[in-house]
């Protein structure tokens, strides 16, 4: 039998980092409900010429019993089926639940590409919805964790994704101090916009964070601004203070032309104002620029 490198496998081999605004050490029993809907639509329930059972179920039970050490994952009586959900709602550990989910997603990945899945198992959504709804579960209920596909299908924490790690975390890390507190606020706020979203709202607390720590910023150095200032603004303070080294002096038009075309630009071309006769849609990678510079002026302070 193959022995598999498991989530918990991997996860133990990495160290953690700052608070963060998802968590990662809990799958609530709502996400796990959740998440027993979407293998019903997307693994089936099998068919009669089965028995009842549904082959998938039975390998998943097998594989992931060996793996926890168990001889099985709870009362099979009543169908292997029955017996791994009750298990993944009911007895899973953190780490467990975690080893569930992902084995199932990457088993689902195979046997759609092998099998006539929908004909034969009642499949109700594809292996792609069925990611899809997973990971939009895990954001909505602010679970750090993603699926991910490609070459090596896998659950990945968010604090290893190199945004995560670059933009998102060294900025709470710096809105934790003190002074910072309204930024952090409205920084957090942003977060829930987003896992909900709601972009344009998402927009309009980046930029408010971003004004924010702006203005934290020069009281600190004691550098004059007016409380109404706005984001153009309170750049131009930092910069005419020598917020960067003066040696940076060549670069400083680059860097004032990319703060100002990305948060505040953004928010007020596609969250800030009446969007006329065609609604405006907000992307969701256009936020990743905009925790980008929030970390670019994070860095600076």
């Amino acid at each position: 039998m193959a022995i598999f490198e498991t989530f918990s496998k991997r996860q133990k081999k990495i160290i953690g980092g700052y608070s963060d605004v998802f968590t990662y050490d809990s799958i609530p029993d709502q996400l796990r409900i959740q998440i027993c809907h979407i293998w019903n639509q997307s693994l089936g329930i099998g068919r009669r010429d089965y028995m009842g059972e549904n082959p998938v179920y039975r390998k998943l039970e097998e594989d992931l019993a060996a793996e926890f050490g168990l001889f099985s994952l709870g009362n099979k009586l009543r169908g292997t089926q029955e017996a791994f959900i009750s298990f993944f709602v009911e007895s899973a550990t953190t780490e467990q639940a975690l080893d569930m989910i992902e084995m199932s997603f990457r088993i689902l990945i195979y046997a759609s590409q092998q099998y006539n899945w929908k004909d034969s198992w009642e499949q109700r959504i594809s292996a792609e919805e069925a990611i899809e709804d997973l990971n939009t579960r895990f954001l909505e209920n602010s679970i750090g964790y993603t699926f991910v596909t490609g070459e090596s299908p896998q659950l990945i924490r968010k604090d290893n994704e190199h945004l995560h790690q670059e933009a998102v975390m060294p900025a709470l890390h710096l809105l934790h101090e003190e002074g910072f507190s309204g930024a952090n606020a409205e920084y957090r706020k942003a977060h829930e916009h987003y896992k909900q979203g709601h972009y344009k709202e998402c927009l309009n607390e980046c930029l408010k964070a971003f004004e924010s720590t702006m203005k934290t910023i020069c009281t600190r150095q004691k550098w004059s601004f007016k409380e109404s200032d706005s984001a153009s603004s309170l750049i131009d303070i930092c910069l005419k203070n020598d917020l960067l080294p003066s040696f940076t002096q060549t670069h400083l038009n680059a860097i004032k032309s990319s703060l100002e075309s990305a948060i505040p630009t953004l928010r007020n071309k596609l969250g800030g104002h009446g969007q006329g006769v065609q609604p405006k849609d907000v992307p969701p990678t256009m936020l990743n620029i905009c925790y980008t510079k929030l970390h670019q002026q994070s860095s600076f302070s």
